[in-house]
């Protein structure tokens, strides 16, 4: 599991003048320069985040894409972006378009870049600070056109790229092979997001394909991700899935057992009972180590 500190980080801000910023946005657009310009303060509830996006777009106002990418991208709610991004699904105010865009970015991009005017940064010159023998010294270098486009790189958080992998995969099958070689490219930890994505949507796969899905979560080198493919396993193989698991490397992988399976009575994020691969529990559940 990450090692996340809770403590305030007097450098970052006040949350209560980012509550004040995000809730006194009265546009989209005007949504869009808070969560850019004042992103870094995290540990708010996705709960926040779904009712700012239902508050500027349940009615149908353009724009509900990239509202939701940046939100997905805010450090704010980064700590339960799996939820956040199911619950946006469940707004059903994104049509099956608007998700497929999003897939396509949170699987294909290695981090999202958004653009922003110049304008929002509030000056319209650039100017270098200098320390002169009378203090410091402010030298003007040129005008900004405040329409100008300026980038902003924002973090594509792993669960991020499982959900769109599951997605991907339950529309067309057929795209295994490229999930697998994406999974290559991102790495052990993005990539394993993506293997994760890959298992959770095995359902739509022919025999050959769902064994070809669980090998390469059983040779991932993420064990967590080791242990959702025993999951999978177990399904079709039990006593292949102990045999496995007995041979890991990782003690908490040989630790594995077909109990691990069994629902447990736990109050799920709705209110409800929830078992222990809860799908909305995967971004917590996906990186233990």
């Amino acid at each position: 599991m990450d090692d996340w500190n809770d403590e305030p980080d007097p450098d970052r801000g006040d949350p209560l003048d980012d509550f004040v910023e995000l809730w006194g946005a009265e546009n989209p657009e005007a949504l869009w320069k808070v969560l850019t310009l004042r992103d870094g303060l995290t540990g708010a509830h996705p709960f926040e985040a779904l009712g700012l996006f239902r508050r500027h777009h349940d009615n149908g106002e353009p724009g509900a894409v990239t509202t939701a990418l940046l939100l997905c991208t805010a450090s704010r709610w980064g700590r339960d972006t799996a939820r956040l991004i199911a619950g946006l699904v469940d707004t059903a105010v994104l049509v099956e378009e608007d998700l497929d865009e999003l897939a396509s970015t949170f699987l294909w991009s290695d981090q999202f870049r958004f653009e922003y005017p110049a304008g929002w940064i509030g000056s319209e010159w650039i100017s270098i600070d200098l320390e002169g023998s009378e203090g410091p010294v402010s030298i003007p270098l040129g005008r900004v056109d405040p329409d100008s486009a300026v980038p902003a790189i924002r973090f594509i958080a792993p669960p991020l790229r499982r959900w769109a992998t599951a997605r991907l995969l339950r529309a067309d099958s057929r795209t295994l092979a490229r999930l697998r070689a994406r999974a290559a490219e991102l790495g052990p930890i993005d990539g394993g997001a993506i293997a994760s994505g890959v298992l959770d949507a095995v359902e739509v796969l022919d025999a050959g394909e769902a064994r070809i899905a669980i090998e390469l979560g059983l040779g991932w080198p993420r064990g967590s991700v080791r242990l959702l493919a025993l999951d999978v396993l177990a399904a079709i193989d039990p006593e292949g899935a102990t045999r496995r698991a007995a041979t890991d490397p990782d003690r908490k992988v040989r630790a594995w057992s077909p109990a691990r399976l069994r629902p447990k009575a736990e109050r799920g994020p709705d209110g409800g009972k929830a078992g222990r691969h809860d799908p909305l529990g995967a971004q917590a559940e996906l990186f233990p180590e």
